[in-house]
């Protein structure tokens, strides 16, 4: 289940409850691109899929106020991927990295991807980031959230670390 600020923000993106949009031409554009689609991705992207997210809070240490823009259109996010060179592709994601297939699935501001793998799982750059997509949207609007599990320690039984660091006083 949601948490109320994952819902209330998504909710202002244009998500809702049982949410499913025709994602055909988000599929048409990953697989024209050289990547392969699967079940968990679909899914999530009929729910999630096709949203421009801002995040408007004001950051309690400083008082001071934040926006934030994500995007999970496929479009978007391949148009600055691609962009990456094939090292940088490398140590993101495929090719040895996780032992299932991933796509990308949302980018952040800053240009930070965070993709999903055909478990359902979720995974950034620095490794396992989520175990499904409740807990992906509930931690990106909690004070407390698990850090990336490490590539080199995903598989080896050891659970994500918990960890306090936004200072969200209150999301607008």
């Amino acid at each position: 289940m949601l948490n109320q600020i994952a819902e209330q923000q998504l909710r202002k993106a244009g998500w809702y409850p049982g949410r499913k949009v025709d994602i055909s031409d988000q599929i048409e554009f990953w697989e024209s691109h050289g990547y392969q689609t699967f079940d968990a991705a679909v899914k999530f992207m009929e729910e999630f899929g096709k949203l421009h997210i801002v995040n408007k809070y004001i950051f309690t240490l400083m008082n001071s106020y934040h926006e934030e823009r994500h995007t999970t259109y496929v479009t978007e996010i391949l148009e600055f991927y691609d962009e990456y060179d094939e090292r940088d592709k490398f140590e993101f994601n495929l090719c040895g990295l996780t032992k299932e297939k991933i796509l990308p699935v949302i980018k952040f501001d800053g240009g930070a991807y965070d993709f999903i793998g055909e478990s359902g799982v979720f995974y950034c750059g620095a490794g396992l980031i989520a175990e499904n997509s409740e807990i992906f949207w509930n931690e990106q609007y909690s004070e407390d959230y698990g850090v990336a599990l490490p590539w080199n320690e995903i598989g080896t039984g050891k659970p994500r670390e918990r960890f306090v660091s936004k200072k969200v006083r209150e999301y607008l």
